[in-house]
């Protein structure tokens, strides 16, 4: 796979089913007239020719296109990015990665036990890690403080300039420390939580657990609304200003809500969701699903698939929608950064024409000294693709998953969910 193999779809309506949709496509083709066959060859042609046209030409201007990939020893569970796109944290098995826009190898170190989630500060200022302990690094790499308890920390997610830092445990607390490690709030959620974002401000908490369930909070008051959904949820998002909330569930749907709790819409996916993430004002809504990135307006309608090579375990997009950074799993183990910069992107293929597809190298600048990674080398670059789903995902698998969700959405969220 080469990496200027690059199509994409992009749709002005569709792909979003509502509550309470209702299918009738099976008695529509009952009451077909046998004279209807005439008409139907020359639309499957012209619907064949469109398909065709459409994959024969680039991705369409606006869409994300890869700027560069970085292959890891591990599964990348987890990623973040700065506001601006500079810079991009990730995780995969003890290891933290630190990396510049283009693609360059900040620093790295390792942690005590395997990374269940990473965050970074919307200006890059502060990182926290949340593993055996909860770790806070600065920018350089210099470690600032850990934080113990009796449990491990499960996600971490960090207010503008690294104020707040909110950390989520297996024990089903929630908890918020400043800068010094002080604990200025803890609440007993009751269940785990596999999910936690905040709002740039840090007013606001979202978070996705293992009981079903999608809260939101207020820091330091509590829970101001809940809903439940068919399964754990995994995937958690905040626009910056906290006004729209993007949650990921095992039921394999994406749902949309606003800050106040008012439920827009969900979508059916192939395949769970274990990852979001959200633009300003939620005018695009991401989310990871078996092998693709999804990529849906504030509707819910379809704007562009990425296909990765191996699952998609974790998304993070800056505030604007410039970058797009993708944490790879299974045969893919790899570090991505998309981006809708044509001119970047020409200016990386001119000047390291040979920098997408690579392995990590060891960092000459890193303050921080750890043993060397080998790096993967022999992975390809993830290519954007209007097929859902491309490899391992067998065709029953996809039927499976539509089924399920269509009976999934003749429901709403269970708006009187209580925990």
């Amino acid at each position: 796979m080469s990496s200027g193999e690059v199509t994409s779809t992009r749709s002005t309506g569709g792909g979003r089913l509502g509550p309470g949709a209702v299918l009738s496509a099976h008695s529509d083709c009952r009451s077909r007239r046998p004279g209807a066959a005439r008409f139907l060859a020359p639309l499957l042609m012209c619907c064949f020719l469109a398909a065709a046209l459409c994959g024969s030409v680039s991705a369409d201007e606006g869409d994300y296109a890869p700027l560069w990939e970085r292959g890891v020893d591990d599964v990348v569970g987890s990623v973040a990015i700065t506001r601006d796109g500079s810079a991009v944290v990730a995780g995969a098995g003890s290891t933290v990665y630190l990396l510049d826009r283009e693609g360059d190898l900040l620093w790295k170190t390792t942690v005590g036990s395997r990374i269940n989630g990473v965050g970074i500060s919307p200006e890059g200022s502060r990182i926290g890690v949340a593993a055996d302990k909860l770790y806070l690094f600065d920018g350089d790499g210099n470690l600032l403080w850990t934080e113990k308890t009796t449990y491990v920390y499960l996600g971490v997610a960090l207010s503008s300039n690294g104020t707040y830092i909110a950390a989520a445990c297996d024990n089903g607390a929630i908890f918020i420390f400043d800068q010094n490690k002080k604990a200025l709030w803890d609440y007993d959620m009751g269940t785990d939580s596999y999910g936690i974002a905040m709002s740039e401000n840090g007013r606001r908490i979202a978070l996705g657990c293992d009981n079903q369930g999608v809260y939101y909070l207020n820091s330091g008051e509590g829970e101001s609304w809940s809903y439940g959904t068919g399964k754990r949820v995994k995937g958690i998002a905040l626009t910056p200003d906290g006004r729209f909330v993007a949650a990921g569930s095992l039921d394999r749907c994406v749902y949309l809500s606003t800050g106040e709790g008012e439920h827009l819409w969900k979508y059916p996916a192939a395949e769970a969701i274990l990852s979001t993430a959200l633009t300003n004002e939620a005018n695009e809504v991401l989310a990871a699903s078996g092998r693709t990135v999804y990529v849906l307006d504030h509707s819910g309608a379809e704007l562009q698939k990425i296909t990765l090579d191996g699952r998609a375990e974790s998304i993070a997009v800056t505030p604007d929608g410039s970058f797009l950074a993708a944490g790879g799993g299974d045969s893919d183990q790899s570090i991505h950064l998309f981006t809708r910069d044509a001119a970047l992107i020409e200016r990386m293929n001119s000047t390291e024409p040979a920098a997408n597809g690579t392995g990590l190298p060891d960092s000459p600048a890193s303050s921080v000294t750890v043993p060397a990674t080998p790096a993967n080398s022999s992975v390809d670059t993830a290519k954007v693709s209007a097929l859902a789903g491309d490899g391992d995902v067998s065709i029953a698998s996809q039927v499976l998953g539509w089924v399920e969700n269509i009976f999934s959405l003749l429901f709403k969220p269970q708006e009187d969910f209580l925990a």
